[in-house]
């Protein structure tokens, strides 16, 4: 084993008051560090020990969390440095108690805190909004992902399914572990000026068994999602960039057999039809420049994608599915045109699915990045047409840009679907997020649709959308959030989600947070009290009001939890059918309330779990409802993680009522770093049926992977038709590889 130097924590504790005055004055005047740029060979192995390393200066970490500004328990020993063709970050991560080191799970992209992590932040245009993030762990698992709107909503601004080339290798030794993340230029988008290229870093290590956090720049956790926001990060500056401009054409082919159970011609009973499947096509990538990528798609595929969460609807609301597409996934950020709750001018699953099935897509492009000052976003789609749904083609353009100060944008968004057969819907965008002063942000949007055979004018609020927020952004001490929304009664964005249609009213959050002194066992809590209240737009007529009073905490050991008291008011002009039609509420006006309590363990353990639960009235009854979410790793191969979901609701003095549970098994096996099986099965007794989805995958390296892909569905109540069902009602084996070529 090679032998590192390590720096000694006395030289480090004298050395720290001073550093941290340094950072905070390069993160605030934002004067660029120069990147060194490394004077020797490199020999890639997971252990920086190369004079070309040595020569280069540490990074100073200060601790974030569980207290801020602390010196880090720990040791680590952070680099950062460049050469013609990669930007690389070094770790040697010294360990008091080698057992202490978290090595959980060895599978790409994995994102959980169970185990230690080494990553890097970077704000690549400098334009403190955006980001992409690479981490490594003590197994080297490679794990990237993109940030967006600088981290409003950890929901929805971080994401990890994107995916791009780079390496990452660790090496644990009897001290700890050390790495080395390589990242090609030529993976980046940026800007150079004058031979200079100026992007944000944040450089975090994070240790699983202490929940503790250190990075640089010193970054106060006084805002919610701190860490992540790429308008903490630190400027730094490189000289002399010229990445190549590689073109990769990843070609695939599928083959397999699909077997269905159909209802037989005299409908006595099933037949099972089975017919093999293959299929090809291809992906390809260009870096026109170093800051604009296209991406181009021919017969678009999917055969490798997880299913679906199963979901059953208790609200008067739509069901938010996510998206699980790689291709969508990969740069959706671009494409966020946001009205909160999910609501967007631009929702990817109206591409490619009708009534939840597929529909093929012959292909497409899209092409990001910057030109000048302006973001933009490009994305044109063609479907085939499926069933009565003709063939159609959507189209969307994003584009933002800077204004004021780094904090404050302004954009604008066109999406456009035309169909075949005449039939089109058109969107148009235009938003702006302004950073008034200090925490004070207010945010406008405001959208409107044309369609074919609508009476369509410019700003006509029939068919508009308009949000207004002023918000003050922090989780110390006293914050709120006030939103105006309205969607008009014609309002319908063909490629957007809309959670409800035609309402209009305000909401408004008040809270009040701290962080405590190290004395205590809490890191943080806070009180906070939300109150909304719509009314529909198209009658007038009030439809719902809600109040919650909510304590929430997380523990400096890294547990978390809240108690909530919830009050709704509901008038119904409709029934509103609830859980898949196993009951109904008539219409009339419901007042009732219910308590909810969450807890959540530290996730440092190999067993860790989130428990919720709410019990009390329901419109005109009562519910309780149940959820479990154990997880457990053992070693760095093994994860299992179930899901568990109960409501019961009783209406009507118990003349209405149904159970309902929800049961999900994920197991995940990873032998090596290139290698996965992962099983993700399913029982909702909504649908009585069981849903089984299992893959299987080989990366040998980035670009180049073998998937064996098999899915399922069996019904559990085979007697609830007439005539009986079959246990299985469907089965389908794929088998996908994929070969990336670099030009």
């Amino acid at each position: 084993m090679k032998k590192i130097t390590f720096i000694s924590a006395s030289y480090t504790k004298k050395l720290l008051p001073g550093l941290l005055l340094l950072i905070s004055v390069n993160v605030w005047s934002q004067e660029p560090m120069g990147v060194p740029r490394l004077s020797g060979e490199l020999i890639f192995d997971g252990i920086p020990d190369e004079e070309a390393w040595q020569a280069i200066p540490a990074l100073p970490l200060v601790m974030h969390i569980p207290v801020f500004g602390n010196e880090p328990s720990e040791l680590s020993v952070i680099k950062i440095a460049y050469d013609n063709d990669y930007f690389y970050v070094s770790g040697i991560l010294n360990y008091k108690n080698p057992d202490d080191i978290r090595a959980f799970s060895k599978k790409r992209d994995y994102s959980y805190l169970k185990c230690d992590w080494l990553g890097v932040i970077i704000d690549t245009f400098n334009d403190r909004q955006n980001a992409v993030m690479f981490w490594t762990n003590p197994n080297g698992v490679r794990s990237e992902g993109t940030i967006q709107n600088d981290v409003v909503d950890q929901n929805t601004d971080l994401s990890f399914s994107w995916n791009t080339f780079w390496d990452a290798k660790s090496s644990v030794n009897e001290h700890g572990w050390s790495t080395e993340i390589r990242i090609p230029f030529s993976s980046l988008s940026f800007q150079v000026k004058e031979n200079k290229t100026c992007m944000g870093i944040t450089v975090v290590n994070y240790r699983a068994a202490k929940s503790e956090t250190v990075s640089f720049p010193a970054i106060p956790p006084d805002v919610a999602n701190a860490i992540w926001k790429p308008s903490m990060t630190a400027m730094i500056e490189f000289t002399g960039l010229k990445p190549e401009k590689p073109v990769y054409i990843t070609p695939y082919v599928t083959g397999g057999i699909g077997q269905i159970n159909e209802l037989n011609d005299a409908e006595t009973g099933y037949e099972m039809a089975s017919k093999f499947k293959y299929d090809g096509g291809f992906d390809a990538k260009y870096s026109i420049t170093n800051n604009l990528t296209l991406d181009l798609t021919v017969n678009t595929d999917f055969a490798q994608v997880e299913a679906d969460d199963q979901k059953i609807n208790l609200t008067r609301y739509s069901l938010y599915f996510p998206e699980k597409r790689v291709f969508f996934q990969e740069k959706a950020d671009v494409f966020d045109f946001s009205f909160l709750g999910g609501n967007n001018l631009f929702y990817s699953r109206r591409i490619g699915l009708y009534d939840g099935n597929p529909v093929r897509i012959y292909g497409g492009f899209r092409m990001t990045g910057r030109v000048d000052k302006w973001d933009i976003g490009i994305l044109d789609m063609q479907t085939a047409s499926f069933e009565e749904n003709p063939s159609e083609n959507f189209g969307i353009f994003r584009t933002k840009r800077s204004v004021f100060n780094p904090n404050s944008f302004v954009g604008g968004m066109v999406t456009s679907r035309l169909g075949m057969n005449g039939k089109y819907n058109v969107a148009y965008g235009l938003d702006g997020q302004f950073r008034v002063i200090g925490d004070e942000f207010m945010t406008v949007k405001w959208a409107q649709t044309f369609e074919r055979d609508s009476v369509n004018r410019v700003f006509d609020f029939a068919p508009s959308r308009l949000l207004f927020e002023w918000e003050r952004r922090k989780i110390k001490g006293f914050s709120y959030d006030f939103v105006y929304t309205w969607s008009g009664k014609s309002f319908n964005p063909g490629i957007g989600f809309e959670a409800k249609d035609n309402y209009q009213g305000g909401r408004a959050i008040l809270q009040y947070g701290w962080l405590p002194q190290r004395e205590t066992f809490l890191r943080y809590h806070s009180v906070s009290l939300m109150a909304y209240d719509f009314w529909n737009t198209l009658t007038g007529l009030h439809e719902t009001t809600n109040g919650i009073l909510k304590w929430y905490f997380q523990a400096k050991k890294g547990s978390y939890g809240s108690i909530a008291a919830n009050w709704f008011h509901e008038d119904l002009a409709d029934t509103l059918s609830l859980g898949n039609d196993q009951a109904s509420v008539l219409p009339g006006k419901y007042s009732f309330a219910y308590l909810s309590a969450l807890y959540g363990s530290s996730d440092a353990h190999a067993l860790s779990y989130e428990l919720y639960a709410e019990a009390g009235t329901f419109y005109n009854g009562w519910k309780i409802s149940f959820s479990a979410l154990p997880k457990l790793s053992i070693g760095a191969g093994f994860d299992l993680g179930l899901s568990y979901y109960l409501d019961y609701i009783n209406l009507s003095s118990g003349t209405m009522s149904f159970t309902n549970h929800i049961l999900g098994v994920r197991g995940l096996l990873t032998l090596t770093t290139k290698t996965s099986l992962s099983a993700f099965i399913q029982y909702n007794t909504a649908v009585d049926k069981v849903f089984t989805n299992i893959r299987f995958r080989y990366n040998p390296r980035e670009g180049n992977d073998f998937y064996i892909v098999y899915d399922e569905a069996l019904n559990s109540d085979l007697s609830r038709e007439n005539p009986r069902l079959p246990i299985s009602a469907g089965r389908t084996l794929l088998l996908k590889y994929t070969y990336t070529f670099k030009f």
